[in-house]
């Protein structure tokens, strides 16, 4: 009788971070289980690229998007998501030079999306009626701005803004099917919700790349006939969960509650976020906090959570947390706008009290609140 034994762990080392991965790991899914973010367009979890899903023959790499470059041992940069992770590899994730190579992948994603609102002065405070500074609604961001990956991406990847942010106009029509709302031109051809279209169980494979090389501009995500009722979907939602640009989005309250419900129900894999950058938890930081629903957490100067609540208005519920003696150790707040902050402050604590088998101490609830049954 054969028997078969399980393969063994590969061990490896990020940044230092000894970690052990799955045998069939890549170095990006490495660098996740080590806490490194390595930035990713073309890559979700449990889907692997979508630009290697359309790569071209003869070894053609311009269907990658190239943010995901790392340094292995010898010195040489390999791309983390489709290099594989093999036993005593020491992977570097930042340093100068792949600081500028991700700069020169990102400059022609930017060039062709429309940007200007992420570097605008007075981006937190904006209205998003009229722009203070003339720009067509053709070249500002789309209603994702504030929470959307790509957004995350660039304050990531180019924090300095090194980068130009001109305005880039492009055409900005948009159709909506059920709650899904297609906007074809804030596409960047990350080809994600083609793969999750091709290969989720629940998906009705309604949608196909079109165009040339991934990153020159001009490929773009399509129905594959005239609408998405037409080609098969299924309305699964998993394209909406998986767009990393608001090129399909669910708006508006109704969506972002009928998109909870296609995430509880599909349960896709959670999307790796860049970090956000931390901020001075005091009185003067507050101004430039949105008058938004969403969910923040505060942290004490070791990086501790102190908290994690949800509100109706971001700047007014950090306001009072400010004055809150539970809250008196908080040094810095990150925030995530969410229409449903409620459930959103439910799936963090969810997370939080798997992940430390207890709730932040000023949650004011109790640790068994979350706990298994």
């Amino acid at each position: 009788m054969t028997v078969v034994r399980p393969a063994q762990a590969v061990q490896l080392r990020v940044d230092g971070v000894a970690v052990e991965v799955d045998p069939r790991a890549s170095v990006l899914e490495a660098c996740d289980a080590a806490g490194r973010y390595v930035p990713r367009l073309c890559h979700y979890p449990g889907l692997g690229c979508g630009g290697t899903g359309t790569r071209t023959t003869g070894g053609d790499r311009s269907n990658e998007c190239g943010l995901c470059v790392v340094r292995v041992g010898d010195g040489s940069t390999a791309l983390a998501c489709v290099t594989r992770a093999s036993s005593g590899m020491e992977i570097t994730t930042d340093d100068p030079d792949l600081r500028n190579q991700r700069l020169e992948h990102l400059a022609p994603i930017l060039a062709g999306h429309p940007h200007v609102c992420l570097s605008c002065p007075e981006a937190d405070g904006c209205t998003r009626d009229e722009c203070t500074y003339g720009n067509p609604p053709e070249a500002r961001c789309c209603e994702m701005f504030g929470w959307c990956e790509l957004g995350r991406l660039v304050d990531f990847v180019d924090s300095a803004r090194s980068l130009p942010r001109r305005p880039v106009a492009v055409a900005r029509a948009a159709v909506v099917e059920g709650r899904i709302r297609l906007e074809w031109g804030l596409c960047v051809g990350c080809g994600r919700c083609v793969l999750m279209c091709g290969t989720a169980e629940p998906a009705g494979q309604a949608l196909e790349m079109t165009g040339g090389g991934l990153w020159a501009g001009a490929v773009t995500a399509r129905t594959r006939k005239d609408s998405l009722r037409t080609s098969g979907c299924t309305f699964c939602g998993l394209c909406v969960l998986v767009c990393p640009a608001g090129a399909l989005s669910a708006p508006g309250e109704e969506g972002a509650r009928w998109l909870a419900g296609r995430r509880e129900r599909f349960r896709p894999a959670d999307q790796v976020l860049p970090p956000q950058v931390l901020r001075a938890f005091d009185p003067a930081s507050l101004d430039a906090v949105p008058r938004d629903p969403g969910v923040f957490e505060l942290t004490d100067l070791q990086g501790q959570v102190v908290t994690i609540k949800g509100v109706a208005d971001l700047r007014e519920g950090l306001a009072q947390a400010l004055t809150d003696p539970a809250c008196g150790g908080a040094a810095f707040f990150r925030l995530e706008l969410d229409p449903l902050f409620t459930q959103r402050e439910s799936e963090l604590l969810a997370r939080y009290a798997r992940e430390h088998g207890h709730l932040p101490p000023a949650s004011g609830f109790d640790d068994d609140l979350f706990a298994d049954d």
